[in-house]
């Protein structure tokens, strides 16, 4: 297997960078769009969710005060004790969390009214190149095995830091192709990420998607990173 260095820096960040994953993605969507897309797709209100690769909690935190049950699987240990961290600081007490691979998922058939899975697999084409798209559908599969009849399985994943609009990626595309083979149906929004400053946005997301990005968003002068989000859904 092989990866190019930007894929290897991010994939060292959700083992061994943790905090500084999650200073990136508690400044995405400044706007809340992708809250009310999810809200749109489901009543959150009571429902048992599962957040597969839920890194450190982003969807918990946001849906925990209203669901019955969160759920929260990823494997990575480091980003699941930030995630244990930051719910316990919040009060939430209707959590469990998971260490445990998207391919094999710790829980229980038909088991959740909403099924999350952001920005998890479409890392697969650059961390397993020759294998992804058995990885892809195991993981799919996975998520269609717990989910409730009727409840919706969504995907999120990126479409672009520092773009405006959608860009085209020669090797998520093809991913996006083939979850649309099995019947997900793909919108995007706009998510940004909102700092502070410019040089506090250059640093954060230097961390993670690398130095050109850093001296990219120093040279637009952004406080606000433009971000495009895919939304991949899929009624069980």
């Amino acid at each position: 297997m092989t990866i190019d260095a930007a894929s290897e820096a991010q994939a060292a960040v959700y083992s061994t960078g943790a905090e500084a994953y999650d200073e990136l993605i508690v400044a995405e969507d400044a706007d809340g769009t992708l809250v009310r897309t999810i809200d749109a797709l489901t009543t959150i209100d009571g429902a048992t969710i599962v957040d597969v690769g839920a890194g450190t909690g982003r969807f918990a935190r946001i849906f925990a005060r209203r669901a019955r049950h969160v759920h929260l699987v990823d494997r990575a240990p480091a980003m699941l004790e930030v995630a244990r961290q930051r719910l316990s600081a919040i009060g939430a007490t209707n959590t469990t969390i998971h260490e445990g691979d998207a391919r094999k998922l710790p829980l229980e058939d038909a088991c959740a009214d909403l099924v999350l899975a952001g920005w998890v697999f479409g890392h697969f084409p650059h961390w397993m190149p020759t294998d992804w798209r058995t990885e892809v559908e195991a993981a799919v599969g996975e998520m269609k095995r717990i989910a409730r009849p009727g409840a919706p399985i969504v995907i999120v994943e990126t479409l672009g830091t520092g773009h405006e609009t959608p860009r085209e990626h020669p090797k998520l595309d093809p991913y996006f192709e083939l979850l649309e083979w099995h019947g997900f149906v793909r919108s995007w929004i706009r998510t940004d990420y909102a700092f502070l400053s410019v040089a506090r946005a250059a640093e954060v997301c230097g961390k993670f998607f690398g130095p050109e990005m850093a001296e990219r968003i120093v040279r637009e002068g952004w406080s606000r990173v433009p971000e495009c989000t895919a939304i991949l859904t899929l009624v069980a």
